[in-house]
């Protein structure tokens, strides 16, 4: 059963495993805090996302397949390869380290799930929507989060 938090994660080191589509999807989400990711080959996408920062230590990429090591020191672990039994057994074993893991291609098997969010400035307040279908829909989860943000915090 999961339980709606927000984290701070300036303060967390964060791992995401795999290197395609999916898995820079997830990075591009995650610059503003710093992200690694380990994976024997990248999609273009990301090697033109870290082209272009401006800060080498927000995106670090490490090319070679994943090893138990590559988890030490790390708090959150997103399992983005298209290996569903390498990530089993990665995700196995985060949890035997109490590392908090999400396995993208199987919420069930996950100790977090990300929520849909929009982020906007509203009547000069900072606020943020999210949208949970407890990883069982998430088109259906972005879809009512965009409408959520039409309907009250558009300006009319």
């Amino acid at each position: 059963m999961f339980f709606p938090v927000m984290v701070d994660l300036s303060a967390m080191e964060v791992l995401v495993v795999g290197g395609g589509r999916i898995a820079y999807r997830k990075v591009k989400k995650l610059l503003d805090f710093g992200v690694k990711v380990i994976a024997p080959e990248f999609c273009q996408d990301l090697y033109s996302l870290a082209k272009y920062l401006d800060d080498e230590e927000r995106l670090i990429m490490i090319s070679r397949p994943f090893e138990v090591t590559d988890l030490e020191g790390h708090s959150l672990v997103y399992l983005a390869t298209d290996d569903k039994d390498l990530n089993s057994q990665i995700g196995d074993i985060c949890k035997s380290k109490k590392i908090l893991v999400n396995r993208l291609d199987d919420h069930r098997d996950s100790s977090f799930i990300n929520m849909a969010t929009r982020r906007k400035e509203y009547k000069g307040q900072d606020v943020l929507l999210a949208v949970s279908c407890f990883g069982e829909n998430p088109s259906l989860t972005r879809d009512l989060c965009r409408k959520l943000e039409e309907e009250f915090l558009e300006d009319k």
